[in-house]
């Protein structure tokens, strides 16, 4: 009697597998198709009502006006912009003014450099009266001085 049980309960199994097996497949099946509508990896042909030359002369209209980012060829070039060089001295001068108005620290913080903000509005106000004073100046000619007696360049 325990035999007969237990192999109905094994066939019931197996038969209970068996069709969720079948289910699966049959779920998968479309997945396998070579070629069905919103699965066919291969992109769709599209015709254009609009010439290649039409395109030629929309791009080279828009390279006209468009900014170089490497891509010169054939385009008319913009003037480049020059870049002054600070002495060492000027550099550190201007660093220690960033530092002292309090916008190094307004940078570093957590709100970052946020011009919304009161405080960091206050910091360059600062470092802008700082930078326009003459002090800014004075500091340029001591550290130009210190570097005069250390024998290190002052422009690089």
């Amino acid at each position: 009697m325990k035999t007969s049980q237990h192999r109905t309960a094994r066939t019931t199994r197996l038969l209970g597998t068996a069709a969720f097996a079948a289910l699966l497949a049959a779920a998968a099946a479309p997945s396998f198709a070579g070629n069905y509508a919103e699965g066919d990896p291969r992109p769709a042909s599209f015709s254009s009502s609009t010439t290649r030359e039409a395109v030629t002369a929309e791009a080279r209209q828009w390279l006209k006006t468009a900014p170089t980012q490497g891509y010169t060829d054939g385009t008319p070039q913009q003037q480049v912009a020059t870049v002054s060089a600070n002495s060492r001295a000027a550099v550190a001068a201007d660093t220690r003014l960033w530092m002292q108005s309090g916008l190094a620290a307004k940078q570093s913080g957590e709100a970052g450099a946020d011009p919304t903000r009161a405080g960091y509005r206050q910091a360059q106000a600062e470092y802008t009266r700082l930078r326009a004073s003459p002090a800014y100046g004075a500091l340029i000619e001591q550290l130009d001085r210190q570097a005069a007696a250390h024998g290190q360049s002052t422009v690089r």
